[in-house]
């Protein structure tokens, strides 16, 4: 596979990258780690402003996911950290930096093998309006 193809995602990670861009972070990449690492299919990796954001991504990404019944195997964030990863399981890991943490890890220099492609907010935004209205009802 020589890129990423939108329409072939996972439902998580469409999911995960509408509420990312609706949350506002920036910088989304996608990492296609099949064959690559056996933990997921895909890293989307995300820069925020602050922790206070990124504890809003971890958590509509939990309620969403959990609303859709989708996998979620955790959260792993400390305060002070500057990095947070959202484990939705096989299909999905998502990575949120700030800025210089993100630089410093360099995850896709690690994954250098994978390929790698840069969200566009256009792609997703309008699946994230409607997703975040439907979890509402369900609540």
């Amino acid at each position: 596979m020589n890129e990423i193809n939108k329409e072939e995602l996972p439902e998580a990670v469409s999911l995960a990258a509408s509420i990312l861009f609706q949350l506002r972070a920036e910088t989304v990449e996608l990492m296609d780690l099949r064959g690559i690492k056996d933990v997921t299919d895909f890293f989307l990796v995300a820069t925020c402003e602050s922790e206070a954001q990124m504890q809003a991504i971890l958590n509509e990404l939990t309620k969403e996911f959990k609303a859709r019944k989708l996998s979620s195997l955790g959260v792993e964030y400390k305060s002070g950290v500057r990095w947070a990863i959202f484990d939705a399981g096989l299909d999905l890991m998502v990575h949120l930096f700030e800025e210089t943490k993100r630089e410093e890890i360099s995850l896709e220099r690690l994954y250098s093998k994978s390929i790698k492609k840069m969200l566009n907010e256009n792609d997703f935004v309008s699946s994230a309006s409607s997703t975040m209205a439907h979890s509402d009802e369900l609540i």
